[in-house]
């Protein structure tokens, strides 16, 4: 085979180039895509921490027996602090099913 004959196999160093500076991409965007994921995750999962802190507190508040939040409403009001109770209850239990609660 002489010099001005390539194999059909053959890469151009050019060629080369361009594929070696777009895989660099692709890893780098990888990267930044697992890097994203992880923030996120974790932001996530302090919001659950936070949630749950703040759904234990309410439901301590409507457990009371003064019942400070109670007084005076009306019997709409008091079914509608029953139903949010009972749906924060739900809520953290479904919770702890998916593992989330710390």
């Amino acid at each position: 085979m002489n010099n001005n004959q390539f194999s059909p196999n053959a890469i151009s160093h050019k060629e080369l180039n361009t594929l070696l500076i777009k895989a660099k991409k692709e890893i780098s965007s990888i990267d930044t895509s697992n890097n994203s994921d992880i923030k996120e995750n974790h932001e996530f999962q302090e919001l659950i921490a936070d949630w749950t802190k703040a759904s234990h507190k309410i439901l301590v508040m409507l457990n009371k027996k003064d019942r400070v939040l109670t007084k005076n409403r009306n019997s709409k009001s008091l079914i509608a602090f029953g139903a949010m109770g009972a749906h924060i209850n739900m809520a953290l239990q479904a919770l702890k099913a998916t593992e989330f609660e710390q």
